[in-house]
């Protein structure tokens, strides 16, 4: 056995007394896995017995068998004649059952902590999403103007020419737009929401239309522009349209392209010259901006892409790339408050780790193309636990003045100035 039994006493006495610590509790979790069934009631049995005068009060607390008339009885049939073996055990059955009896039935209604690789995350189980009411977001408007929105806002928190914007105490950010139909001047330019590191949005629309934006990411909306500048995204985002309330198609403008859905959810990620797409209900098109033809993208898990490059003319050209998921589920993985990742690209990781924590990478190049990598990150780890991952599966890690490095040659020079982040010996 790994834990000395003393200690494994202890962590039970605390148990039961309700004063264990939060990493005693993730460490109490473990006993399960490195005890047999038999051998942790052993402990636990011995532990109630040494505890007799200690255990909490509950729902047998009135409850006292009388110790006095047992006595008596049990003197009497001693001197008159030597019990059988089974009464003998019995009697000490009607000591230990009550009490095993009050442990079980404490420990069955105490709530109970989730055991993940990397500890706790909060009670969150993987099926909760990031709660939206823990997010700081801000609002730009006009040239200058801006504010933060914070969790604890809701209510109306601006008003400003045709557009009023409300944040309900679910945390949803309602755009919405004026009754009177007017739109004054100073409206021109719409309204930008924006996510910062470790922070996520859900804004709606006022067709009814949500969207989720991860963090680091930005939603322009100006419903004064013509349809197809109305709605802009860059970063990443879940969109979800409802059939029954929408009769007009959205378009969602990006980097190099644009995206084209009348209803049903899709993911989005839009970085500097890329967009990717992919249908996860509904029916949407991938549209490039500099060619006419579309990619469809019409079934569950159809993923479509707009990458830009220069060709060896030196001119500017966008690829269209068609290709189906899978496991069309591993794209919102970032809405989970427990993001669990299996046998996924290195390079994948890695990039969704620093749009989440905010570091940025020198060069995605030096991580191995055919690296894969198993492993859970919850979403209130500090980043230090996602570099210790990368360190796991075998890979160099290093920072220099908040730049993250997997190549080699930067080793040594990063070295001299203490900078080394993670070593794989």
């Amino acid at each position: 056995m790994i834990y000395e039994r003393k200690h494994v006493q202890a962590l039970i006495r605390k148990k039961v007394l309700g004063i264990l610590t939060r990493e005693e509790q993730a460490e109490y979790q473990l006993l399960k896995r490195k005890y047999t069934a038999e051998e942790l009631d052993e402990v636990i049995a011995e532990t109630l017995l040494e505890m007799e005068d200690e255990l909490p009060e509950d729902s047998l607390a009135d409850w006292k068998p009388d110790f006095d008339t047992i006595r008596s009885i049990a003197e009497q049939r001693r001197r008159s004649r030597k019990p059988p073996l089974w009464r003998r055990s019995g009697w000490a059955a009607a000591v230990l059952i009550p009490l095993m009896t009050m442990f079980v039935y404490w420990y069955a209604t105490h709530e109970q902590l989730p055991d993940f690789p990397h500890g706790p995350c909060a009670s969150l189980t993987g099926d909760v999403e990031v709660p939206l009411t823990e997010s700081v977001l801000s609002i730009r408007w006009g040239d200058t103007a801006e504010m933060e929105v914070t969790g604890k806002d809701h209510g109306e928190v601006l008003r400003i020419a045709n557009m009023r914007v409300f944040k309900t105490r679910e945390g949803i950010l309602q755009l919405l737009e004026r009754a009177d139909g007017t739109t004054p001047a100073e409206s021109e330019g719409g309204i930008t929401v924006t996510t910062g590191a470790q922070q996520q949005a859900m804004v709606e629309l006022a067709d009814g239309t949500r969207i989720r934006l991860n963090a680091q990411s930005t939603l322009h909306y100006a419903p004064e522009k013509e349809r197809s500048k109305r709605v802009s995204i860059q970063g990443e985002a879940y969109v979800q349209r409802s059939r029954s309330k929408n009769t007009e198609s959205l378009l969602v403008g990006t980097s190099n392209g644009f995206v084209k859905s009348l209803h049903g959810d899709f993911a989005l990620l839009s970085r500097h010259n890329l967009t990717r797409a992919a249908a996860l209900g509904g029916k949407l098109s991938l549209h490039a901006n500099s060619r006419k033809e579309a990619l469809q993208l019409d079934c569950y898990g159809a993923q479509g892409s707009v990458a830009r490059f220069v060709n060896t003319k030196g001119q500017e050209k966008d690829s269209l790339l068609y290709r189906e998921l899978k496991d069309p589920d591993v794209l919102l993985v970032w809405t989970k408050a427990v993001r669990t990742y299996k046998d996924i690209p290195l390079r994948e990781f890695v990039a969704q780790m620093s749009s989440w924590y905010g570091f940025q990478v020198k060069d995605y190049s030096c991580l191995p193309a055919d690296k894969l990598i198993s492993t859970t990150v919850c979403y209130r780890k500090d980043r230090e636990g996602v570099f210790t991952a990368i360190r796991e599966a075998g890979v160099l890690l290093y920072e220099s003045k908040g730049m993250i490095s997997f190549c080699p040659e930067d080793a040594e020079l990063i070295k001299k100035n203490e900078g080394l982040i993670a070593w794989w010996e």
